[in-house]
């Protein structure tokens, strides 16, 4: 039977992280299952799910990713997933896309993620960026701007008027633009 690990790594970018990591896991037997990978300024990361083959083991994937973790320039880590780990939790509720946009400022991510929190919305990804203002407007009044975009399971129970409601009274306090839009899911 196949074993199922998660490696995640993190680094300074360069060209060839993912196609080296891949052909490592590929050598090994390995069935690359879901990933996610971005980069962040000039750091890269990676998380992903593999299942190894039965005739290898876990020391032998370590033992490789270990041979090339300073080639590569990341710290990684693996670890075998339980029979637990592998079940899919069905997600329920409405899905939606929200974006925020506004100043940059602290709080912004701290104030909008406890909202959803204290509605039951269950966060399945976030994405951030800072847009820095460049030199020339850095006399200006000019600020900093911030983008977040989430995508988030929310209870039935809650309409789609109550969640606009509810993020809009913090958009206004922590003074950024919320939008929300409901997402079809498809299986797959």
């Amino acid at each position: 039977m196949s074993k199922s690990v998660v490696l995640t790594a993190v680094g300074r970018d360069r060209v060839g992280i993912v196609a080296d990591l891949a052909e490592i896991l590929y050598g090994l037997g390995c069935n690359l299952l879901d990933s996610s990978m971005t980069l962040l300024r000039n750091e890269f990361a990676i998380i992903l799910m593999a299942s190894l083959q039965e005739k290898k083991n876990l020391d032998q994937l370590i033992g490789q990713i270990a041979n090339i973790e300073q080639k590569l320039g990341l710290h990684v880590t693996v670890r075998e997933l339980s029979e637990a780990e592998l079940e899919e939790i069905p997600l329920s509720g409405n899905s939606y896309i929200i974006s925020v946009y506004g100043g940059d400022k602290p709080g912004i991510v701290s104030s909008i993620t406890r909202k959803l929190a204290d509605l039951g919305a269950n966060i399945t990804d976030v994405q951030t960026k800072r847009s820095c203002r460049d030199a020339k407007s850095a006399g200006t009044n000019q600020e900093d701007i911030f983008l977040m975009m989430l995508e988030v399971f929310v209870p039935s129970k809650i309409s789609t008027e109550d969640l606009s409601t509810q993020l809009k009274l913090i958009a206004e306090r922590i003074s950024v633009d919320v939008t929300i839009q409901a997402m079809e899911t498809v299986d797959l």
